[in-house]
């Protein structure tokens, strides 16, 4: 079995909640959305991604956004 990097045990083991960038799919759970919606969102500039370097090709997102965006939503419930 291979080893595990730093970087890959430190990210499996933070909660989605206390990290600064997520993962789309992170994001997704982070709003109790599926992953066509949380898409969708972004597609219509609701939830901006953050512009990674060159050659990079993750789409992460920040988690104040994240927050942010839902106390939006929950605003206008």
């Amino acid at each position: 079995m291979a080893a595990r990097s730093s970087s890959e045990t430190r990210s499996q083991s933070i909660p989605p909640a206390e990290r600064v960038l997520v993962s789309e799919d992170d994001a997704a759970v982070m709003l109790s959305v599926s992953k066509p919606t949380f898409r969708k969102y972004t597609a219509l500039g609701l939830i901006v991604r953050v512009e990674m370097p060159t050659g990079t090709r993750r789409n992460l997102y920040r988690t104040s956004d994240l927050e942010q965006f839902a106390a939006a939503c929950a605003a206008k419930r």
